[in-house]
């Protein structure tokens, strides 16, 4: 009668029994060393950008960059003020940090700043006011518009443009001509 199971892999061991690595594997494994990749022209030019240095590491994606090709000028403004205002939100009202993207709900810890009192009651007024200006539009698209706040990217093109059409307004970037 033979051996029971699933037959081992040839090769030498150790005296726990666990294989050995060949030669061969143990050169693959290996991590070159000393290689250094240097960025992509359009990252260098992103980073010129939205920095001013193009050696910049931490490099922020706002939701607001990607569709920014389907936005006017002005919307794409009001989504990057609305980024902004609610950035300055969460840190006046202390919120813990939560990264967006794959790691969406890791807490990196509390979002405490150096804000005075007058600042976080402004911030939070600032924020307050663009909910409003916002909601008085249409609630679907404020709910849109703190999906792109909040590092998401939008659900529905057409609720976001609402949003962002209704925040320039109320921020009056929008160049009215005489009829």
């Amino acid at each position: 009668m033979g051996r029971l199971g699933r037959p081992r892999k040839i090769g030498t061991r150790y005296k726990s029994g666990d294989l050995r690595p060949t030669e061969a594997e143990i050169e693959r494994r290996k991590t070159p060393r000393g290689e250094v990749v240097e960025p992509t022209a359009e990252t260098i030019a992103r980073r010129q950008a939205l920095f001013g240095d193009w050696k910049a590491v931490r490099e922020e994606v706002c939701p607001v960059d990607r569709v920014a090709a389907r936005l006017t000028e002005e919307q794409y403004h009001a989504g990057r003020y609305a980024r902004t205002v609610y950035a300055r939100y969460v840190v006046a009202i202390r919120a813990p940090r939560v990264t967006a993207g794959q790691l969406r709900d890791f807490v990196q810890g509390s979002g405490e700043g150096g804000m005075t009192l007058e600042q976080a009651q402004a911030a939070v007024a600032e924020y307050l006011e663009v909910v409003t200006a916002i909601r008085r539009y249409s609630y679907r698209s404020l709910k849109e518009v703190e999906r792109i706040m909040h590092g998401s990217p939008p659900r529905s093109l057409d609720a976001l443009i609402v949003g962002l059409t209704a925040l320039a307004d109320h921020m009056g970037m929008f160049r009215r001509e005489a009829a």
